[in-house]
């Protein structure tokens, strides 16, 4: 048996069809214990690198321009190797009998929809218990990195609402529909430079000051089109959820005014009976659905061809 295999020969996979598995994998064990996604999950370790990289040199004593241009350099030098990584592990998986597991395994621990889902309706529930310090602590994950604690503990019940749907469409953007986009166009190595993007820009902001500048730019850069298309999936998404108002968002939306942080927001109007955040998660999921369903559009597609 020869070494490996190429492409199209036994043990190799369609990688759309790989990002399908994977989304369905994810869907049902999402927010689980699952010992092999954890062990291999990149993220962790990628935190912990830009964060010894800013410690050592974001050092206050130097300028701020100085600060500026060693922060850009570290993101791309990080995002070359993110690319030349991904192109190795691509021709790895591509080529080697059976290797596409090591690529389904890693696209689970990368995408999150099931997870997201959880973390709204931990909040859902403090809320329904009458526990509004239950209802931060869970809402704490959905606005990491966009919401200070002090932030935090002010916000009443209301507010505390709405910062659950605008972590509920910014979580659907950078962490379905961002990876999911990078993946299908532009396979590994668009995939690894996108998470270090977004990954690097959530460890840097806001307290790197002028050496998360390039951070900043660069994972808004990578999210622009996948924050478009997350707010035109879940406006669209919205119309399939009784009591949602699609058309509030849809003119918005398709001119760039209106992404996925506010589209919730705008498609869900608040109600004396309450549900707000319910049908939130009703539309968060549809639209998770719309996403695999367009997947699997293209890979069927693929196979027709």
């Amino acid at each position: 048996m020869p070494a490996f295999t190429p492409p199209g020969a036994y043990g190799a996979a369609d990688p759309l069809f790989l990002l399908l598995i994977a989304l369905a994998v994810e869907a049902y064990l999402g927010g689980r214990p699952i010992p092999l996604v954890a062990v291999l999950a990149p993220r962790r370790a990628l935190g912990r690198l830009v964060r010894e990289l800013e410690r050592r040199l974001n050092r206050p004593q130097r300028g701020a321009r100085v600060r500026r241009v060693r922060g850009l350099i570290v993101m791309m030098v990080l995002a070359a190797l993110a690319a030349v990584v991904g192109v190795l592990a691509q021709w790895l998986t591509r080529n080697y009998p059976f290797a596409w597991v090591l690529e389904a395994v890693l696209l689970v621990g990368l995408v999150d929809q099931r997870a997201t889902w959880r973390e709204a309706e931990a909040v859902r529930k403090a809320l329904s218990g009458g526990s509004l310090i239950r209802a931060r602590e869970a809402l704490r994950p959905l606005v990491v990195g966009r919401l200070g604690a002090a932030e935090l503990d002010r916000l009443g019940a209301p507010a505390l609402v709405v910062a659950a749907l605008t972590g509920l469409g910014h979580k659907y953007a950078v962490r379905l529909t961002a990876p999911v986009l990078w993946y299908v166009v532009f396979g590994l190595p668009g995939l690894f430079v996108q998470q270090t993007a977004h990954v690097a820009a959530t460890c840097l902001i806001p307290h790197a000051g002028p050496f998360g500048a390039g951070a900043r730019l660069l994972d808004a850069a990578v999210s622009a089109p996948a924050r478009y298309l997350a707010a035109l999936l879940l406006t669209v998404a919205a119309a399939f959820v009784p009591g949602s108002r699609p058309g509030a968002a849809l003119g918005p939306v398709l001119r760039g005014r209106c992404g996925p942080d506010d589209c919730l927001v705008q498609v869900i109007p608040a109600s004396p009976s309450g549900g707000r955040l319910m049908r939130a998660q009703s539309v968060f999921a549809v639209a998770c659905l719309i996403n695999a369903g367009l997947v699997a559009a293209l890979a069927l597609g693929r196979l027709a061809l």
